[in-house]
């Protein structure tokens, strides 16, 4: 019986003495950091963006009656004042249209000539602040079924200003040259 009293109050102590221990209030030294671990696997790169061009659509297209170059035509103004002088000086500006609502992108000039010899024209001009677009026929105005524009203001750059002649890109090509999501 002594040796179990004897167990039982060392345990006792033991068990005091450890929780004393572990119950102190002052907080010890920070151990040292360890070594950085292995990096892992450098990600996919981005795509390409498209900083140096905008991209804007119309599809409100109401005809007025008017004129383009001295002949009977209807006319659509798009106001937008990213048409600046700085834009005129160093940048491209590509027009596309759709007919009817159909997906097909047409580009700017357009021109469809018939059998008969009259022909249809969808062109434009821009100025400071504003794009016009002019629809006639060799027979008078036009009424094209134009349900959407989307013009490109594309900045001037390296990629750009090569002798390539870029006024001749179809919208695909342009979509695709510009990484544009369409």
């Amino acid at each position: 019986m002594k040796r179990v009293k004897f167990k039982f109050t060392y345990l006792l102590v033991a068990f005091v003495l450890s929780f004393s221990f572990s119950c102190n209030s002052e907080d010890g030294m920070d151990g040292i950091d360890g070594a950085q671990g292995p990096q892992g696997e450098q990600g996919l790169p981005g795509a390409d963006g498209n900083a140096n061009v905008l991209v804007k659509t119309v599809d409100n297209v109401v005809w007025t009656e008017g004129s383009y170059l001295g002949q009977e035509a209807n006319f659509f103004e798009i106001d937008d004042m990213d048409l600046t002088q700085d834009v005129f000086s160093s940048s491209l500006i590509l027009i596309y249209f759709q007919l009817f609502g159909d997906e097909i992108w047409y580009p700017m000039t357009y021109n469809f000539p018939f059998d008969n010899g009259n022909d249809e024209v969808i062109t434009f001009t821009y100025e400071l602040n504003k794009i016009t677009i002019y629809a006639l026929s060799s027979t008078g105005s036009l009424n094209a079924d134009i349900t959407k524009v989307r013009y490109f203001i594309i900045e001037g750059n390296p990629a750009t200003s090569s002798r390539e002649d870029l006024s001749k890109l179809s919208y695909e090509e342009a979509v695709k040259r510009f990484k544009i999501e369409d």
